[in-house]
């Protein structure tokens, strides 16, 4: 009986885990597509760029060193997205295959 409750407590903190883990990945998702669509609304919003001959250079450093963070931000995001749905299936596997081996011990 002890290893039933054992493996019981272990499939429910797995499901916790995974349950968890669900939760930081619809947030994480939810986050980047708001700032994918804000971005887009702002890229829809910016008035039509016309021909200047003069060129305003500290701007145009400030808005490519802007640019820069804006892409690192994007590329970790990403990455924290790859990284959740990697933690996401991992758990979901371990947490299938120890519910059938309770399963098969039944």
């Amino acid at each position: 009986i002890n290893i039933e409750e054992s493996k019981t407590q272990e499939n429910e903190k797995l499901q916790s885990a995974l349950q968890a883990m669900q939760l930081q990945f619809k947030e994480t998702k939810l986050l980047v597509q708001k700032e994918r669509e804000a971005a887009k609304r702002e890229a829809e919003r910016a008035p039509v760029i016309q021909e200047v001959p003069v060129v305003d250079h500290a701007l145009l450093e400030k808005l490519t060193s802007e640019n820069e963070k804006l892409k690192t931000l994007v590329s970790s995001l990403e990455k924290k997205i790859d990284e959740t749905e990697k933690r996401y299936e991992e758990a979901n596997k371990i947490s299938e295959e120890r519910l059938k081996q309770a399963l098969d011990a039944e």
